[in-house]
């Protein structure tokens, strides 16, 4: 192979997204819906079939946008953007590739793959001024998806319920984003250090002490955390990003949601006189598997909401076919019924049947 098609490929991989399957919601339910990635993918680089997700790395170009689109964090690609001190403010700084910045550094191929979670991580650390230099984004090819004003807006009206200091996303130009950069970043450094080398360069000070590179990607051993822990609460009027929903007249008390949430969103209580199913909306990531997995279309998952009730009260009951005990909603449609939701669809007129939980 000709040294230059090489030096391409590895360039062109290096491109590529890192996918953690382990966390793909098809790899935990066989009946998941989620086709995030597929859908906002500009180059339809991802495809769903019915045996697997596949990414078609001849088509990838690396834009990130499949990134902050999953739910479950199964996607990551390697992206940095600059952070720093700027008098009392600090602010971070990032730039798309069509932006026309000399300097690479805090350069991303689309400033839309900066996500929820990292703008509500800087938030937390204080960080509530963005600064972006971008192309035309309305002629760009890679104009699909949530974008970053969208997601700031979202995350603004949160903050104002919750009575937090908004994020702040100023659109320069080219030359006063330069310009702003410059003063967090030698412009020694910046000439002379190539992208490893300027990470480097940080370790023997060639970048001011009050700025830094802050990473937009997570490997498979950092914590995961969800956007509602990232949110500052404000109690019961807390706005959350994924806020999970029981219909209690339509549940029928499988537990189904229970079981096969990976974040514990929904849980099961049974320590005190009445049990009850408790909604956990700062754990929730909005993937969906409760929904999928819903025989009776009893759950929904919204988006930058306030929760009223997180508590669904829950009544005992002993099937009066197979003896087991059971429980669902107080408000249940089921109630009536004296038949757990399995006896209730079995034939009992047949010598033998059987119960499989």
């Amino acid at each position: 192979m000709p040294l230059k098609e090489l030096f391409d490929r590895i360039r062109h991989e290096e491109k590529l997204p890192d996918v953690v399957s382990e966390r793909c919601v098809h790899e935990l339910v066989e009946v998941a819906s989620c086709t995030s990635c597929v859908d906002v993918c500009p180059q339809r680089a991802w495809s769903l079939d019915d045996d697997a997700l596949n990414l078609d790395t001849t088509l990838c170009d690396g834009c990130g946008l499949c990134r902050p689109a999953c739910p479950e964090d199964a996607i990551s690609i390697e992206r940095e953007i600059l952070i720093g001190d700027w008098g009392e403010r600090k602010i971070a700084l990032c730039a798309c590739e069509q932006a026309v910045v000399p300097q690479k550094i805090a350069v991303v191929p689309c400033i839309h793959l900066v996500g929820v979670k990292d703008i509500l991580k800087l938030h937390r650390q204080g960080y509530s001024e963005w600064l972006v230099a971008t192309g035309s984004c309305s002629e760009c090819s890679r104009n699909r998806g949530v974008k970053l004003t969208e997601r700031v807006d979202r995350i603004n009206a949160a903050l104002f319920v919750n009575s937090s200091a908004p994020v702040s996303l100023y659109r320069v130009n080219s030359a006063e984003w330069q310009r702003t950069s410059n003063l967090l970043v030698e412009e020694l450094a910046i000439s002379r250090l190539s992208r490893r080398g300027f990470l480097r360069g940080m370790l023997d000070g060639g970048v001011g002490a009050k700025s830094a590179i802050h990473k937009l990607y997570e490997s498979e051993n950092d914590p995961f955390e969800s956007p509602g822990e990232l949110m500052p609460e404000s109690g019961s009027s807390s706005v959350w990003p994924y806020a999970p929903c029981i219909d209690s007249v339509r549940c029928n008390g499988c537990d189904a949601c229970i079981k096969l949430c990976p974040h514990r969103a929904i849980e099961f209580n049974d320590s005190g006189e009445q049990p009850y199913y408790r909604m956990e909306p700062r754990s929730c990531t909005g993937c969906g598997i409760c929904v999928d997995v819903c025989s009776e279309d009893a759950i929904s998952v919204k988006t930058w909401s306030q929760i009223e009730n997180r508590d669904v009260a829950l009544v005992r009951m002993k099937c009066s076919s197979c003896g087991n005990p059971v429980h669902l909603p107080a408000e249940s449609r089921l109630r009536l019924q004296d038949n757990c939701r399995i006896c209730a669809q079995v034939n009992h007129h047949k010598n033998l049947y059987q119960i499989v939980e």
